[in-house]
């Protein structure tokens, strides 16, 4: 990503991991980054799977089309909170949802079934992230170092990255400080009473310890036997025991791919649909809801 032309990574004498750990060697500052960073990062790829789950359970939600209010679990600095402000294209239908956007995210259709493009994004009555290091985007250093976690060889996730940060810097969404579990609950009680709460994740579950997933469902077992609300979340099955994952409607077996999963409580009584399978990073995906 330092090149004007990012190669795959190669073999015996191109192999980069031997200059990789020279540099980290050789130069403290690099050390010490090494040491006291973790990986962050905030894949808006990911919304063009959540923008059909999202418009759907706005489109069934009891009372008809009531707006969402989103809480997002694991938001980095809320990038996917801001679903509504990016353009889509589904390919090969050539599908569009805001297609005059300045940033246009691509996805690729795969299997039998259509992808259920909405005409526009749904209708969102608020939005508030939970994280437990939020990216502070107005933090110029915070901002750069979500953008180098990308991946070095895939050029065009630098180039979104960047551009989802410079629209979010002018609108920031609301992203706070706290636990997936513990601090969960007073952001879905602050949605407003005529919106539907809607939590979701993306590749977060999977990082919780099975006994936190216990709790995250309980807790939404008992949020849920008050009001209404629903969880979108996607992750691979095999790595998150504990959550509710509904088998392929197909009866096809679950392999590596990532599983959208749609949970509903509805009058207190919880229901799961299996939406799709996609890529982690949203680049194809097929749908599977009947």
């Amino acid at each position: 990503s330092v090149t004007g032309t990012p190669r795959p990574v190669g073999h015996g004498a191109d192999d980069p991991w031997p200059h990789f750990r020279q540099l980290v060697l050789d130069h403290e500052g690099v050390a010490e980054r090494i040491r006291t960073r973790s990986t962050q990062t905030n894949e808006i790829g990911r919304c063009t799977t959540l923008l059909p789950a999202l418009a759907q359970v706005e489109r069934e939600s009891p009372g008809g089309d009531r707006p969402l209010g989103l809480v997002e679990v694991g938001a980095s600095a809320g990038l996917n909170l801001l679903l509504d402000r990016y353009g889509y294209r589904y390919e090969p239908s050539r599908r569009e949802v805001s297609p005059g956007r300045s940033l246009v995210l691509s996805c690729q259709e795969r299997g039998r079934r259509p992808v259920p493009v909405p005409e526009a994004p749904p209708a969102i009555a608020g939005r508030v992230g939970l994280d437990l290091r939020p990216v502070d985007l107005d933090d110029a250093d915070q901002a750069r170092w979500l953008v180098a976690c990308q991946w070095p060889d895939q050029p065009e996730r630098v180039h979104r990255s960047r551009a989802a940060i410079a629209l979010a810097q002018v609108e920031p969404p609301r992203v706070v400080a706290g636990d997936a579990v513990d601090d969960l609950a007073p952001l879905v009680a602050a949605v407003p009473d005529h919106a539907l709460p809607l939590v979701f994740a993306t590749w977060v579950l999977s990082y919780l310890a099975p006994e936190r997933r216990h709790a995250l469902v309980a807790l939404l077992d008992r949020l849920g036997a008050a009001r209404d609300l629903t969880l979108v979340y996607a992750d691979i099955p095999a790595l998150i025991d504990g959550m509710p994952v509904p088998g392929r409607p197909d009866g096809g077996p679950d392999g590596p791919a990532t599983a959208l999963v749609r949970i509903d409580w509805r009058d207190g009584r919880r229901s799961g649909r299996r939406l799709a399978d996609q890529h982690p990073h949203g680049t194809w995906v097929e749908w599977l809801d009947r």
